[in-house]
């Protein structure tokens, strides 16, 4: 039997240096995951002429063409104008997709605001991982292990999975942290805090090794390097990611609401990491 097709990787391009990282970034995942890439921008007023104007729409396909080539040369690529919002139109393409890769912040997003709105809903509404180029990201992904951001809970099993996936294809290593942040008690002297984190450590070690162990079963070459730790959590997974390839990490975990699309953390994350996110939900 042949082997199941690979869905695209999904872009959204609004023409702004953000969105241009995102295509580069978009660009190296298609050909390291031998994926085809599709280069989508949305507008609603532009979509609409080129649905009844080909030769606009042609020219539109075309100009984008031109100003990507340079970053899609080696790609099998195509190029989309949709009319619809830049979410709308990410979040129906994610339904056949094997990943969406978009820029923190586009051409409408204020320079003080780490993230855009655009970007927001499409990582808490895409049926796909989807990888956010932060700003501090590099322009490409060191040789750095891939960090997971590990929290034991079902919700989080996708994510680990996919981190352990992705430190096999790039063969190289698995730093799983969990983090725990001991609350501020009044009255609670500093000897008792310490005690209860290292006894909310000691009990949630267990959770997160049951949790990677079957992972470690299926990718037996993957090194794990377990890092537990106290502190905020966002900030301090933050720093044990400075090195790395890549961030994986799911979209809520213990602490988040049934109904909520995406956790404190993983927001924050996203805000502060220093390398790329991959949010799977």
């Amino acid at each position: 039997m042949s082997e199941p097709a690979i869905g695209p990787v999904i872009c959204g391009y609004d023409g702004s240096r953000d969105a241009r990282r995102a295509v580069a970034w978009a660009a190296g995942w298609a050909r390291d995951h031998d994926a085809p890439l599709e280069v989508i921008s949305a507008d609603r007023a532009v979509g609409r002429v080129v649905q009844f104007d080909e030769t606009a729409r042609a020219n539109v396909e075309g100009a984008m063409r031109d100003q990507l080539a340079e970053l899609t040369y080696d790609v099998e690529a195509r190029y989309r104008v949709v009319a619809d919002s830049p979410v709308g139109a990410l979040v129906e393409a994610s339904r056949n997709a094997s990943a969406v890769v978009v820029g923190s912040r586009g051409l409408t997003a204020r320079e003080d605001f780490a993230m855009g709105s655009t970007s927001a809903g499409i990582v808490e509404h895409a049926t796909c991982p989807v990888i956010v180029i932060t700003p501090h990201a590099p322009e490409t992904p060191p040789a750095g292990p891939v960090v997971l951001a590990a929290d034991g809970s079902p919700s989080g099993e996708p994510a680990v999975a996919f981190a352990f996936a992705e430190a096999e294809r790039r063969r190289t290593s698995l730093r799983a942290v969990h983090c725990v942040e001991v609350p501020r008690l009044p009255g609670a002297s500093l000897f008792d805090l310490d005690r209860l984190a290292e006894s909310v450590l000691a009990e949630d070690e267990k959770e997160i090794t049951d949790a990677l162990a079957p992972h470690e079963a299926r990718h037996p070459e993957v090194s794990v390097d377990l890092v537990l730790v106290v502190g905020e959590p966002a900030v301090t997974i933050a720093e044990e990611s400075r090195d790395a390839a890549v961030l994986v990490t799911g979209s809520r975990g213990h602490g988040g609401f049934a109904g909520m699309l995406l956790g404190s953390v993983s927001r924050r994350l996203l805000q502060k990491a220093p390398c790329a996110v991959i949010v799977v939900r």
